[in-house]
């Protein structure tokens, strides 16, 4: 597929071979943006999302839609931005207005990565006996020049993922000014008293502090809409 058997002349042979069509080369070009992209568990519609496929029917997702624009003008511009906190009912379509979003950063050579946060911690939990593999994930994602953290909120909570992995990740990128996105159906007030429960007890300091560093990298947007995935 997106190749031609095509007749070339070799050692003074005609001989024949597979060469990418004109349209293979089109499409692969389209999709270069793509090497910036690093992608854990997020589903391909998500992953295709663009900012030219938005959906603009439905006022209340103006504001955030603008505010994305934005931060897309301003990052081109060399501007430095601050990340999204985007919390909204269940279905709304945060998730896809932000990787629009990113993709469209990628595009113009910045690098991001899109991480369905849940299954991150797990996977990261899981590589606990392989050092190698255990640093690599967790520098990607606390370095990326980009990052959106998708439905946090979501995930067990353990004193481990929120001190030993979210901490530091926040630490690192509020220092390095490094704009950083998330999704959750969770308001702040509620994340807050989310990540304070764990099976060891109930730790409203360290909570207090991850919310604290969410409020240094964003700027907190509500999205109520209808639910897309009904």
């Amino acid at each position: 597929v997106g190749h031609v058997y095509y007749p070339e002349i070799l050692n003074d042979n005609l001989v024949f071979d597979y060469v990418p069509c004109k349209y293979k080369k089109s499409l692969d070009k389209k999709n270069e943006y793509k090497k910036n992209i690093y992608q854990f568990d997020i589903p391909e519609e998500i992953k295709e999302a663009s900012m030219k496929e938005i959906i603009l029917d439905d006022p209340n997702r103006f504001e955030a839609i603008k505010s994305l624009k934005k931060i897309i003008d301003d990052i081109k511009e060399e501007k430095k931005v601050k990340g999204i906190y985007l919390t909204g009912n269940f279905g709304c379509g945060k998730t896809y207005l932000i990787s629009a979003t990113l993709n469209e950063l990628a595009k113009n050579g910045h690098k991001v990565a899109m991480i369905y946060y849940p299954e991150f911690i797990r996977s990261l939990k899981s590589s606990f006996n392989d050092q190698d593999e255990y640093n690599e994930k967790f520098n990607t994602i606390m370095k990326t020049e980009l990052l959106l953290l998708d439905d946090i909120g979501a995930e067990n909570t353990s004193n481990w993922s929120r001190d030993e992995v979210l901490g530091p990740i926040l630490q690192y990128r509020m220092e390095n000014h490094l704009p950083t996105f998330f999704t959750s159906n969770l308001t702040l007030d509620e994340l807050e008293k989310s990540l304070s429960i764990t099976s060891s007890g109930v730790d409203k300091v360290k909570a207090r502090r991850i919310i604290e560093r969410i409020k240094q990298l964003t700027v907190t947007l509500d999205l109520i809409s209808k639910n897309r995935r009904s």
